[in-house]
């Protein structure tokens, strides 16, 4: 193995007159070595002089020419221009700069010199001979397995000469099967369809009929109903489409080996995301994020709700009290805030123009997640009770509409609701952290299904949620222990199947935990240590 060079030099003799001893110390006024026994006589001779250990001297900095006034010597550095000057140069050009002991500069420089040579002779050199013979073995390796999956692929596409002919005809059945049976799922969607539109113009008609005379207690009780009468709406559920599995092939059983038709939980093959900004803003850290375009808001973990532009630059800053990390505040489409205080217990719209009121008093529940929905308007509030975890639909004005906290078991849905989000289909998701999972309910309060995570990593705890504009669900996992790091972004379709992880645990920060897009489908990112919010590109590509 490559040795540090040596350094060791042989002894050094006291310089002073008649004196042979070591030379322990070393003056750095008059360079020289200095024994035991001479050094305080020469401080005495000598008054203020510096005398320092042998090894912590300073080398004596050899004579240079001005390159200017060539019969100067160099001996000042010039830290305003970075250059070692004379005294003339000091005199004529430089009298109004900052300079520096040309001694001092010079020792400084070297020692650093002398660290990085010791680096590079310790660690760097073997390092890169480490690495050498490393590049050799894996160039051997990499040989060795693309002849082994040469080999793979040439026996794989003899045994399919023979067989693909009856495989693809059993193929082809199949699908026509699987056609047969969408074409009459959407023939069913039609008649409902036709059904709900029938429902909703009798209401409508009812409703003109008895405007002219109708009493206040039936107009009020009317008004709800017409509220959630457009949640009635059948969904528009898009059909799942077949994709094509390729499997390992054998002559036994060939139909297994070869593949098989199965339903695709979604018709988009792969989700693909592009970093494009980083942006820091001026907060200690970001829980929750909500945007338009030009301008976004963060929850700070200090107790803040603050505007920025995509610049970085502060525009608002509002003092809020918050119930652990939540979305607590969301932007509608036409720009107002709502945002939550659970101390005050209230709900809070402010204006474009800044203009705050409170638009409900929650009295002895406690508010937290909020959410504005993009069809309707509707605000979603969690609302934490003594001894119970509900949701609350208001109407944009401030009225209670619904209520959602128990299933048709008579069993409460949610543990807690850090996070909410209303998808294109009116179902309502919500990140419940206590319980671990993703919880998902129709616009009418029915529980559809749970996530809890993909069986790839080995934890799952839901922060940050958001859908997209064609309906996929995307979560923040915050899951890390000592040993296992899994915060990521998962991406779900619309019935909660996993699809991939848009974000890996290599892209994603600690404590993983704001999600949110702004109205151009850039997807924001936050984490709670940091005050930099990433911004992605968010593209999907469908399959022909």
């Amino acid at each position: 193995m490559d040795q540090v060079p040596n350094s060791a030099q042989h002894v050094i003799e006291c310089d002073t007159e008649s004196c042979r001893n070591f030379s322990e110390f070393y003056c750095n006024t008059c360079h020289q070595g200095i024994c035991d026994q001479c050094k305080q006589p020469h401080l005495e001779q000598n008054i203020g002089h510096e005398i320092v250990l042998y090894k912590e001297r300073k080398r004596k900095v050899p004579s240079e020419k001005c390159s200017i006034h060539p019969t100067q010597d160099i001996d000042v550095y010039c830290d305003d221009c970075h250059n070692y000057i004379c005294s003339t140069c000091f005199a004529l050009n430089h009298s109004d700069h900052v300079v520096s002991d040309l001694e001092t500069i010079y020792n400084n420089t070297l020692h650093l010199c002398q660290t990085e040579l010791m680096n590079i002779w310790g660690k760097v050199i073997p390092k890169a001979k480490e690495n050498i013979k490393s590049l050799g073995d894996r160039r051997e390796f990499v040989k060795k397995k693309i002849s082994e999956l040469r080999l793979s692929m040439k026996k794989c596409a003899d045994e399919l000469r023979e067989a693909v002919d009856t495989i693809l005809a059993n193929a082809s059945e199949k699908l026509d099967e699987i056609k047969n049976s969408i074409l009459n799922d959407l023939m069913e969607q039609e008649k409902n369809t036709q059904e709900c539109i029938y429902y909703l113009e009798t209401t409508v008609t009812d409703y003109e009929r008895k405007m002219p005379s109708i009493k206040p207690s039936e107009l009020l009780k009317f008004h709800t109903d017409i509220s959630l009468a457009q949640l009635k709406t059948p969904n528009l559920a898009k059909q799942k489409l077949p994709i094509f599995i390729t499997g390992t092939l054998n002559t036994d059983e060939i139909a297994t080996q070869f593949g098989e038709i199965k339903i695709n939980s979604s018709e988009e093959l792969c989700s693909c995301i592009t970093k494009v900004n980083e942006v820091a803003i001026d907060a200690s850290g970001v829980s929750h994020l909500s945007a338009l375009s030009d301008k976004f808001w963060a929850s700070d973990n200090s107790g803040y709700l603050i505007q920025s532009d995509l610049e970085g630059h502060l525009a608002q800053k509002i003092p809020i009290h918050m119930r652990g990390v939540c979305s607590n505040h969301i932007v509608t489409t036409e720009g107002e805030l709502f945002y939550t205080d659970n101390e005050k217990r209230a709900i809070y719209r402010v204006t474009s123009d800044m203009s705050t009121t409170k638009l409900i008093c929650t009295r002895d529940e406690e508010p937290g997640a909020i959410c504005a929905s993009r069809i309707n308007g509707h605000i979603l509030v969690g609302m934490w009770g003594d001894d119970y975890m509900k949701i609350y639909r208001y109407s944009p004005k401030g009225r209670k509409l619904q209520d959602i906290s128990i299933n048709d078991k008579r069993k409460h849905i949610y543990y807690s609701v850090c996070y909410i989000t209303e998808n294109i289909n009116f179902d309502i998701c919500t990140s419940d952290s206590w319980a671990k999972s993703v919880v998902v309910v129709t616009g009418l309060g029915e529980y559809r299904y749970s996530y809890s995570g993909h069986q790839s990593q080995s934890g799952f705890i839901p922060y940050g949620i958001c859908t997209d504009n064609q309906g996929l669900i995307l979560v923040c996992n915050g899951y890390k222990d000592r040993l296992n790091n899994c915060c990521s972004v998962h991406l779900l379709d619309m019935d909660g199947q996993f699809l991939t992880l848009l974000l890996t645990p290599d892209q994603c920060p600690y404590k993983l935990r704001a999600l949110c897009f702004d109205d151009q489908d850039t997807l924001m990112v936050g984490n709670e240590d940091s005050p930099t919010v990433t911004l992605y590109r968010y593209h999907q590509m469908k399959g022909n």
